[in-house]
């Protein structure tokens, strides 16, 4: 009797997921119970027992630091973002006031040394629509010419390349660069109506990458090519 006794008694209480639900249920029920937050235990990782307050704390400690590690994340991305947005605007007045295509080219390459840590710069023009071969800094792009041969799937789709750049491109892009250029952002100048490109090349092996953000980079060939433009016509 005793045992069909404990049997029913067993058989009447709800089991773990029921408690959870009714606990979900009800998130109060705890509040107007406050003795059981001291009388329930919960192991802990170092195997002493804790009270059910005191977990609580533990985990919303935790919690804390997460999102202060999050917010951290946020404000130095914030930062960032401020500080490139400077550097934008400052090659954005460098552009405006440059008076010839020469001193566009020039101004671009300081602003990408000094602002972006980006060691080498090339500025090809569509020979369809830049004639002139005189101006430092400035590369006609000749149909079927060693640089549109090797680059013949970019002018096609003018979709932006990242990554490693192998030393027979570096040779066409940047020929006078004193160090190896390890990866570079193969960039269109006006995607639409193909004006030309942009290439910057890096010496670290880390700097440009296939999968990173192109927001930059789209940035800078807009500002690049409106200056060009202003110049040309």
């Amino acid at each position: 009797m005793a045992e069909l006794i404990a049997e029913a008694a067993t058989a009447a209480l709800p089991d773990e997921a029921q408690v959870v639900a009714f606990l979900k249920a009800d998130p109060l029920l705890l509040a107007r119970h406050p003795q059981l937050l001291e009388s329930l235990e919960l192991a802990h990782a170092a195997g002493s027992a804790v009270s059910l307050i005191e977990r609580q704390v533990e985990v919303l400690r935790g919690k804390n630091a997460r999102l202060e590690s999050r917010l951290d994340r946020l404000i130095e991305t914030a930062r960032e973002n401020e500080t490139r947005a400077e550097k934008m605007m400052r090659l954005a007045h460098a552009l405006i006031r440059s008076p010839s295509l020469a001193a566009i080219a020039s101004g671009v390459k300081a602003s990408m040394r000094e602002d972006f840590e980006i060691d080498e710069v090339f500025i090809g023009l569509n020979a369809a629509v830049y004639k002139r071969h005189d101006i430092d800094g400035i590369t006609p792009v000749e149909a079927g010419g060693a640089i549109a041969r090797a680059y013949d799937n970019f002018i096609r789709t003018r979709l932006i390349e990242c990554g490693p750049i192998a030393a027979e491109r570096t040779a066409l892009l940047f020929p006078k660069a004193e160090k190896p250029v390890l990866t570079a952002a193969i960039v269109p100048l006006e995607k639409e109506k193909y004006l030309g490109l942009i290439a910057l090349g890096s010496r670290d092996p880390e700097r440009f990458q296939p999968r990173q953000g192109k927001l930059f980079l789209e940035m800078t060939a807009e500002l690049v090519s409106a200056a060009i433009r202003a110049r040309m016509n």
